[in-house]
């Protein structure tokens, strides 16, 4: 997902933007034609344009101040006028008059602001960039934070489906493939109800900095590590770039029902590698992250009323030497068995390596697994998973708000949330109380600490034996005053300025 669609950004309230959107009106005024026009109409005119005239140039601000392994960051823009709607939201369309973006368009390419590459019908739309004054102004601005508005509310619950695809003389056993595609969100009280909860909690996000504690060599380092990111859940966002405007949230839902699926997504926080999530920072604070064990599983055995204990290790399935949460053939198993739970087909398959590091086969894996969680393992083959995905995401719904009620800022992950150092006996509390409200049982956390700039690049495991090391010699990690560069401690950097700028923000708008 590194090009994406310029009305899929944020609209800002920048003086550099409104300068070049004036620009961009005056023309107009000079050179359409207001015969037969009315006032009305053409105030309406001018004013559809102003916005579609702001969300092209703040769509092309924050892909130019994205972090990617990408020499060029473009934004993709239809130009097809069945792309286009003013009747009622389209997924797949742009919520715009096309008229009124062409002639916006059309004089941001003669003011030489942007260079476009054409698309062709079939294979994608066309992408533009910033080019002469406007890509100097853009560097001049930098990368900075900046107030977003919120997206309208109707546009932010999404619903999918699939249909198989099938081939002429493909074999009646050859595994099953499904082209995904998008529904109208139904209007129904249901739709606007999570609608509106969204857009609340999309509104108190946009008021806050949400930011990464690191040097500015190793922002460009997490860059080029998003470039080949991949994930094996297909409704995830697969960012191949670093971009801090990807704050507001949507809702997915799957199979036309709103009751399949619904996690939340679009936070940049979300792509990012586990390694990094613990430089994560939440208005200039560091943060921890909380995280639901086994949750999946247990959604499961309280569907079917089976009490467990809350501290047994579900992707424990009798596999020798088990080391518990530390063992390194752990995440495989939980990838595999959230897999499972989300394969109705019966595709899914661990790479050759991964099954080589558990040291049994996929069959003696599924065997295994089935056996070990045999009351529940008629639900874990027929495709339970959107259906657990929908309670958790009734849980992340239901701990997001009653923490921002407490004027508290959570940032959800499916099964895990990231707040500030301080709040985590409080978040913690709240998902504990979110969990049992919604399965009526209980469930254990784990939590993962902050991490400081020497911390950075180390996996979980890592991590863990640093923290032990300090434990077991509580001197180790401790430097001397000679020994500190404060050059390097007050040093300037694209994260202290962009921090700076929303402390800013925030006093002038207390």
């Amino acid at each position: 997902m590194s090009d994406l669609r310029y009305d899929w950004y944020p609209i800002i309230n920048e003086d550099f933007i409104d300068t070049h959107v004036d620009l961009v009106l005056e023309h107009l005024v000079a050179t359409t034609s207001t015969r037969g026009v009315t006032k009305e109409k053409a105030l309406e005119r001018t004013e559809q344009r102003k916005t579609i005239a702001k969300h092209l140039l703040s769509a092309l601000y924050f892909s130019y101040n994205s972090f990617s392994s990408k020499s060029k960051r473009t934004v993709s823009v239809p130009k097809t006028i069945g792309l286009y709607t003013q009747s009622e939201r389209h997924p797949d369309k742009v919520f715009y008059s096309f008229a009124y973006f062409n002639s916006v368009y059309n004089t941001m390419l003669e003011f030489g602001w942007i260079k476009e590459t054409l698309g062709e019908e079939g294979t994608g739309y066309t992408r533009i960039e910033p080019i002469n004054e406007f890509k100097a102004t853009l560097k001049s601005i930098g990368l900075k934070w900046v107030k977003q508005e919120p997206r309208p509310a109707d546009s932010q619950i999404i619903l999918k489906d699939r249909i198989e695809k099938k081939k002429a003389g493909q074999h009646p056993k050859a595994p099953k493939k499904y082209k995904k595609f998008r529904l109208p969100t139904p209007v129904c009280d249901e739709a606007k109800a999570m609608a509106a909860k969204l857009y609340k909690y999309n509104d108190f996000i946009t008021h806050h900095c949400i930011a990464l504690n690191v040097s500015d060599e190793q922002l460009y380092e997490i860059g080029k590590s998003l470039a080949g990111n991949t994930k094996k859940d297909k409704n995830e966002d697969n960012y191949n770039h670093l971009d801090f405007s990807l704050v507001q949230l949507r809702r997915i839902f799957s199979r036309g029902s709103l009751s399949k699926g619904g996690r939340f997504y679009g936070g940049w926080w979300q792509s990012l590698p586990s390694i990094y999530r613990g430089h994560i920072t939440i208005d200039g604070c560091k943060t921890d992250e909380v995280d639901y064990s086994n949750m999946a599983l247990r959604i499961v055995y309280a569907q079917k009323n089976i009490d467990i204990d809350k501290d047994k290790d579900l992707y424990d399935i009798g596999l020798n030497d088990w080391q518990g949460n530390d063992d390194p053939r752990r995440p495989h198993i939980k990838t595999f068995v959230n897999a499972l739970m989300n394969d109705d087909i019966g595709n899914f398959r661990l790479s050759k390596a991964e099954q080589s590091e558990i040291g049994i086969s996929h069959d003696e894996l599924t065997q295994k697994v089935l056996e070990t969680h045999k009351p529940i393992a008629d639900s874990l083959v027929t495709g339970v998973g959107l259906d657990t995905q929908f309670i958790d995401s009734q849980i992340a719904e239901l701990v997001m708000h009653s923490m921002m009620n407490e004027g508290i800022l959570v940032l959800p992950i499916h099964d895990s949330f990231i707040v500030r150092l301080g709040f985590e006996s409080l978040l913690r509390a709240t998902m504990e109380s979110a969990f049992r409200t919604l399965t009526n049982v209980s469930i254990s956390m784990e939590t993962d600490s902050n991490r400081l700039a020497k911390h950075f690049g180390l996996s979980k495991e890592e991590f863990k034996a640093e923290e032990q090391r300090h434990k077991n010699d509580p001197r180790s990690g401790i430097v001397s005053l000679s020994e500190l560069d404060f050059d390097s401690l007050f040093k300037e950097s694209l994260m202290v300025n962009y921090i700076r700028d929303w402390s800013g923000w925030r006093q002038t708008n207390l």
